[in-house]
């Protein structure tokens, strides 16, 4: 009898194919179609119809029926998500005005990217200026501006009044060239400009996201702290990135050799960095010599959670961490109700509902190989881990007559092969996935993949631990410091700048 895939324990797999194959129906055939909201609001009746008669049948083909439809209405919904979030349709987006806006108003809108010569962010459009009268607008322009004497750094939430008309993004000029104008237009963006220090001004701030704007100073303190106890410059610039995601500092030699060992991803902050604070919580419960019932799983989760988006927040609630922690939030949430065991499911359910409110994070080259390499951890790096028993093989080797010595020597040898051989199959479980993106984003693959990861994600990882205790020494510092001496605090603050100095 042929095997069948039981569907039922993957009811959202399912929902979020379909959610997917809706998105990139529109990303392809998107100028061709009309307004879906009416299509969409009549097939989730008609669903809800053919529900409520398949309630009353008897037998499979209603309930498949009703089924179909709602794999239906998920397709459309993603065709219609995608619609309605794409800002160009918009009537006073900024693609209806040409160069005839003689003046503009926005405000930044994300990070600022520090590159050698000039900084770089973007930009929300919110009025222009036409013929001496103001209008509304909408529309994202993605800005330069050159880096000099007297020019800050734009920060977020400052409100520009700029002269001058935006340019539509340029098209690659060579074939199979990064498409920097679809990678802009996939985050809402559609312009870009270059502008000099006497062609704007900032009028006021208004953050368009008051916890975004707290998030960042947060972030920006706390590299403050690594300025101030990690001397070295290069060190310093790696901290920062390694914890916080901050990389203005790191210099394009240490970033070039992170790309040539296929370790970029350890500066990028967003699942490894999340991953670890998981572990570093599940290990410390899991020395707790406590009854694992309902209230200890529930207390697990709500540790778990908090530590996760406070980490999320401290580092500036970066679109990465933010992945990262609501996967972890669906997967911590499943273990605390006892329905951890269909991981794929989780993963879909965190997928699903990070597209339905962005479906342009389909795009997203982050997003891709987040979930692609989480799930084919998930799936192979069990079976390959399975090829090689290391541990029994070396554990066997032992024999009675053997001093305790030797025997020890063979049980640590057992368990430390047996851990670098699991690392290594989860590198390649993770490569497999990612592999043909690799290829197809960054035209490259270092075959030297495995040792440089068994050698640097472990170093980095130890770097992690060492930063973020840091900077809760220094929190602790703080603490104590409201409510003691000064001795006391300037002798703990010594201590913390020698460990900055030596470890980091």
């Amino acid at each position: 009898m042929t095997p069948t895939i039981q569907w039922a324990s993957y009811a959202f797999v399912r929902l979020v194919l379909a959610l997917m194959a809706g998105i990139l129906t529109y990303l392809y055939f998107g100028e061709s179609l009309p307004p879906l909201m009416v299509p969409l609001v009549a097939i989730v009746v008609l669903f809800g119809v053919a529900q409520y008669w398949a309630s009353r049948q008897q037998g499979a083909g209603a309930t498949d029926a009703a089924g179909l439809l709602a794999v239906a209405a998920v397709y459309l919904a993603g065709a219609t998500l995608t619609q309605q979030a794409t800002e160009a349709r918009s009537a006073n987006h900024l693609y209806r005005f040409g160069d005839k806006i003689e003046f503009y108003r926005a405000v930044v809108d994300d990070y600022t990217v520090v590159r050698p010569s000039t900084f770089a962010t973007t930009v929300r459009v919110s009025a222009v200026r036409i013929g001496r009268k103001w209008q509304s607008a909408v529309g994202g322009i993605r800005v330069s501006i050159p880096r000099g004497s007297g020019v800050q750094a734009p920060l977020y939430g400052d409100v520009w009044l700029v002269r001058g008309a935006p340019a539509p993004s340029k098209a690659p000029l060579n074939p199979g060239e990064f498409d920097y104008r679809r990678y802009l237009q996939y985050h809402q963006v559609y312009h870009q400009q270059f502008i000099h220090p006497d062609q704007y001004r900032k009028i006021a701030t208004a953050p368009p996201s008051v916890l975004r704007a707290t998030a960042m100073r947060a972030a920006r303190v706390l590299d403050g702290v690594f300025r101030d106890y990690v001397h070295a410059k290069r060190e310093y610039a790696l901290a920062s990135a390694l914890v916080l995601g901050i990389k203005d500092d790191v210099d394009q030699e240490t970033k070039q050799a992170y790309a040539n060992t296929g370790t970029t991803h350890i500066m990028a902050v967003s699942g490894l960095q999340v991953g670890l604070l998981f572990g570093a919580v599940t290990w410390v419960l899991g020395l707790l010599k406590v009854r694992r019932g309902p209230m200890f799983r529930l207390v697990s989760a709500l540790l778990g959670l908090g530590v996760i988006w406070s980490y999320a927040f401290l580092t500036g609630l970066s679109a990465s961490v933010l992945r990262a922690a609501v996967m972890f939030t669906f997967i911590i949430v499943a273990r605390a109700s006892g329905r951890q065991a269909n991981m794929f499911n989780t993963l879909a359910v965190a997928a699903f509902c990070l597209l339905c409110y962005d479906p342009y994070l389909l795009c997203d080259v982050g997003f891709q190989l987040s979930f692609l390499a989480v799930i084919s951890i998930v799936y192979l790096q069990p079976r390959i881990g399975a090829w090689l028993d290391v541990k029994s093989y070396f554990q066997a080797k032992q024999r009675p007559w053997h001093s305790k010595a030797t025997q020890r020597i063979w049980k640590a040898s057992s368990w430390s092969l047996d851990k670098i051989w699991q690392a290594t199959a989860l590198s390649l479980a993770a490569q497999v996935a990612t592999f043909p993106l690799g290829l197809y984003y960054f035209h490259q693959f270092p075959l030297s993949f495995l040792l440089s990861n068994l050698v640097a994600v472990p170093i980095s990882s130890i770097a992690v631990y060492v930063g973020l205790g840091l900077l809760g020494l220094k929190g602790l510092v703080a603490g104590i410091g409201a409510f003691s001496s000064g001795w006391l605090v300037c002798s703990i603050g010594g201590h913390l700048e020698w460990a900055g100095y030596s470890s980091l």
